[in-house]
């Protein structure tokens, strides 16, 4: 916190490799708000996901993150044209099922899960939602991406924007 201060507000890296750290006190200081991006190589804890949806450029580790607070991001990011990337890299994921339920079936290959939706605003843009788990390395990640229609695969359901 002392040096936070003095960080460029643009991109903001944080670096503690096998640490955790509460970001409750980081969120209220003014380069929070005005960075446009901001990479975290440590686990993040109590982290309100309303306090990472103004991002631009996001990647962020957490023990977890529950299917309605993924809804949440979702819900943000597909009226905000103005981001690049999200990730979400997960000690575990044990919300599945919740998120097919919110969202609906999966376009499935391999490990891979992909879910498209419609941005707001926008006929050719498509928020594209990629969960990945590889079993042999326990690692879950949420890949957030734009795309644009002509990348949908054949078969994938494209969900119309919707903010509720």
């Amino acid at each position: 916190m002392s040096v936070l201060p003095f960080v460029d507000p643009e991109h903001i890296n944080l670096n503690a490799y096998d640490e955790e750290m509460e970001i409750d006190e980081i969120v209220k200081t003014e380069q929070w708000r005005r960075t446009e991006a901001l990479y975290f190589d440590f686990r993040v804890l109590n982290l309100k996901v309303e306090d990472i949806c103004h991002f631009p450029r996001l990647s962020i580790k957490l023990k977890t993150i529950f299917a309605r607070d993924l809804d949440t991001v979702r819900k943000a990011y597909s009226s905000f044209l103005n981001w690049t990337r999200m990730w979400f890299y997960l000690e575990h994921f044990d919300d599945l099922q919740e998120l097919y339920s919110i969202w609906g079936p999966a376009f499935e290959s391999d490990y891979l899960r992909h879910w498209y939706f419609r941005m707001k605003n926008s006929e050719e843009k498509i928020l594209c939602i990629e969960y990945s788990f590889f079993p042999a390395q326990t690692d879950y990640l949420f890949h957030l991406d734009i795309s644009e229609t002509k990348d949908v695969p054949n078969g994938a359901v494209v969900h119309d924007y919707h903010d509720n």
